[in-house]
């Protein structure tokens, strides 16, 4: 089963990074968070055990850059804070991990 890395890319987050990272649970096997303020992140992406990496923004590529670096996995799948996954895409990236090589 491929393991997939999500990356999420945060900025002022307090209220959206949450629903985020919830929607992630059980698909993600791993969670990074690039915050340029750190207070943002602290209490929820511990809940998740989420590795989070402080740095001044720069761009977005750039720090979605920065964040695949720490990756553990071949795949990643980047999200927005202000997104979540549908149950159509969870069941979807579910299915699809349970049937894709290694």
């Amino acid at each position: 089963m491929p393991a997939l890395t999500a990356i999420l890319i945060a900025y002022n987050e307090e209220l959206d990074l949450p629903r985020a990272l919830a929607s992630l649970a059980g698909v993600a096997d791993e969670i990074i968070v690039v915050d340029s303020v750190p207070r943002t992140h602290l209490r929820y992406c511990a809940r998740v055990r989420a590795r989070v990496y402080t740095r001044q923004l720069d761009g977005l590529a750039e720090q979605k850059n920065y964040a695949a670096s720490f990756s553990s996995n071949d795949w990643l799948l980047s999200i927005d804070c202000d997104e979540e996954l549908s149950p159509e895409l969870r069941a979807s990236i579910l299915a699809w991990k349970q049937q894709a090589p290694d």
